[in-house]
């Protein structure tokens, strides 16, 4: 049992904290209030500075812990496969960050060690105190020298992590590599990576606007499987497949109409995604797509 002693502030007295007991209780109260975030982030704060430095390398063990139960304040929710696991991690995660610098080590153990999970989280929390300016600079070039290295399911966050460090010249030049690379063989991943790249450097991104007419025609999109992107798949009476996503947004044209709407955003002017943009608010065959199409026009021309 590891037991350690801190002073209060008087200094007059002690109080002796029980980690075994004191780190996964916090998880848990942390993890309960996290449809009330701030409460949550106040509440991982405390957290941090009542368990102390001794917790840092002991949260690790509890990334997976099954022994610990979703609170009372959660009943109801979150109840598929994964949903608490994730929850207890977001919370375990809140609470490193009020460490500040001193957790960057355990951080990078984390983030650059062998691949689970918790990898993409641990460099969020690194490119969150980055952009707050703690160690900036070091952070952004470890994040780049390992990222070529990650997993496509790290890899991906992480471009989007990095792109808060807006006007990051580096960070720019990591994406809009990674986006050309990504032209070659998935164009749905390299407007992914478009996006972030607009988020951290406009000027570089309109450099490849054009881009994203060609994917609003529908270009490098032939055959492409919904299934892909995370669609699910379904089979109706009559044996069709149709997909759809799980909130129910439609798929067809999806990854057209994305495109179309955001070069619209950029240059609310231009012929070509104007005349797909009517095509689509007269015959799409989803009303939430029309409507969504008639009220982004209505806006621009109310801004205009």
């Amino acid at each position: 049992m590891r037991i350690f002693q801190f002073w209060k502030k008087n200094k007059k007295a002690r109080k002796a904290i029980d980690l075994d007991t004191a780190i996964p209780a916090a998880i848990i109260k942390v993890g309960g209030l996290v449809d009330q975030r701030e409460q949550f982030t106040i509440e991982a704060k405390n957290s941090a500075a009542m368990l102390g430095e001794e917790a840092l390398p002991l949260f690790p063990r509890y990334f997976f812990g099954t022994e610990l139960q979703k609170p009372e304040s959660l009943a109801g929710k979150y109840e598929d496969l994964g949903d608490w696991l994730h929850i207890q991690q977001d919370a375990i995660f809140e609470i490193i960050y009020y460490y500040r610098e001193k957790a960057i080590p355990m951080l990078y153990e984390v983030a650059f060690g062998v691949y689970d999970w918790t990898q993409y989280k641990a460099v969020r929390i690194l490119t969150r105190l980055a952009r707050e300016g703690l160690q900036t600079d070091q952070i952004v070039d470890d994040i780049i020298s390992h990222v070529d290295d990650f997993r496509y399911e790290a890899q991906m966050p992480t471009f989007y992590f990095l792109s808060g460090l807006t006007g990051n010249k580096k960070v720019a030049s990591l994406l809009q590599r990674h986006f050309l690379e990504n032209l070659e063989y998935d164009p749905i991943d390299a407007f992914d990576i478009f996006e972030h790249l607009y988020r951290c450097s406009p000027d570089v991104a309109m450099g490849h606007a054009d881009f994203l007419k060609a994917v609003a025609r529908g270009e490098g999109l032939e055959g492409r499987s919904p299934l892909l992107d995370g669609a699910i798949g379904t089979t109706d009476e009559n044996d069709k497949q149709e997909y759809h996503w799980p909130d129910d947004e439609p798929v067809e044209e999806h990854h057209q109409l994305r495109a179309a709407i955001f070069y619209y955003q950029l240059n609310p002017q231009d012929e070509e995604v104007n005349r797909l943009l009517d095509q689509w608010e007269v015959s799409h065959p989803e009303e939430k797509v029309r409507s969504c199409i008639r009220k982004l026009r209505a806006e621009e021309q109310e801004e205009s």
